[in-house]
């Protein structure tokens, strides 16, 4: 299999939540969801959806979502583990779900998601969630957050900057994402790359070809560079650009360069220490991008402040998207994966339910 086919089917992962047309409105057995049209600090109006239980009238403590890389519709649509694990949390939680689109409305002006960069998307997702809070259905006395993949980054951000605001945050669960540097993130990407996709790349060259790529992510990442003048300062750092994970014309996951070189200006650790909340942090033993070091970071860090107030949950055969399989060579293929996402829901609910 050559490199290009193996790229494509690494950056499928990041887009599989998002390869279905978005629905008119959403039906979730056993869930009412109500749509709200949110203008954000900036003037962009986004759509909000607020789900509860169905029939339920009380007003809900909520549970804010922050998603992953790829853009798409967070819309409930059956068949997406992702999705089915919010209706389970929307369904059985006590909680309103709430989740906002990052796709502006064409009414309302403002970049489409694929152009959005990181900081616009956090700045978006604060000041919708901070109007969403005041909504008559919500009874925002206690605010749970949960983030998804790459949403294990804007979490604490967001859940750090509601604090600040004065929201009690009581809950923050993420999966797929830990509290490295961003710059770290991508090289273990790229590392993990290296060391299981076929023989074309031989344990004897791994060595040289990541001291290479470690070059060219710390010029694109940190100093900020554009992957094309990065490529014309030799053949190595060409070579590179043609062959880092997602790494296309103009984005990299679908997102803007800008993305996630302001990702890298963000100290996603220091967020996490000054979160007063408990905290739920999942790791998929068998994730094809991610690794157990960066999850426990969280983990440790908040135990040595905080004694007991976070929770690793470790996953054994389950990969990024919630799938499991036999061996690790099949998770890095996305050969023969079985929906797993009932476990990660279940344990989720069982430590909300002990939260209090």
């Amino acid at each position: 299999m050559n490199t290009r086919v193996i790229n494509h089917l690494l950056f499928f992962v990041f887009l599989l939540f998002s390869c279905s047309a978005i629905l008119a409105e959403e039906s979730i057995p056993g869930v009412d969801s109500h749509y709200r049209v949110i203008e954000v600090a900036d003037g962009t109006q986004l759509t909000a959806i607020i789900t509860n239980p169905q029939g339920e009238s009380a007003a809900l403590h909520p549970l804010l979502f922050t998603q992953w890389v790829s853009c798409g519709s967070i819309e409930y649509r059956p068949g997406s583990n992702a999705r089915e694990l919010l209706a389970q949390l929307a369904r059985n939680s006590g909680l309103a779900l709430i989740r906002v689109e990052r796709d502006a409305r064409k009414e309302g002006g403002g970049a489409p998601c694929a152009e959005l960069d990181y900081n616009t998307e956090l700045a978006h997702y604060m000041s919708a969630y901070e109007q969403l809070l005041a909504d008559d259905r919500i009874d925002a006395s206690r605010v749970y957050i949960y983030g998804s993949s790459l949403g294990s980054t804007t979490a604490p951000l967001l859940a750090r900057g509601l604090q600040d605001k004065g929201f009690n945050i009581a809950g923050v669960m993420v999966q797929g994402g830990g509290a490295v540097t961003y710059l770290e993130r991508m090289l273990n990407f790229e590392r993990i790359y290296l060391e299981r996709r076929p023989a074309d790349v031989t344990p004897e060259n791994i060595h040289d070809q990541f001291l290479q790529r470690i070059r060219f992510q710390y010029e694109y990442l940190v100093a900020g560079r554009h992957p094309d003048d990065i490529a014309r300062d030799n053949e190595d750092m060409a070579r590179v650009r043609k062959d880092t994970l997602g790494l296309n014309e103009q984005d990299q996951y679908g997102r803007p360069f800008a993305w996630h070189q302001q990702a890298a200006k963000h100290n996603f650790l220091d967020a996490w220490a000054r979160l007063d909340a408990r905290v739920l942090v999942i790791f998929n033993s068998f994730d094809q991008f991610e690794t157990r070091h960066g999850h426990e970071l969280i983990v440790d860090t908040l135990n040595r402040l905080r004694p007991g107030t976070a929770t690793l949950v470790v996953r054994a055969n389950i990969g990024h998207s919630d799938n499991r399989y036999s061996t690790i060579e099949q998770a890095y293929q996305f050969e023969n994966g079985v929906p797993a996402w009932q476990e990660a829901a279940a344990i989720m609910l069982n430590w909300l339910d002990n939260s209090d």
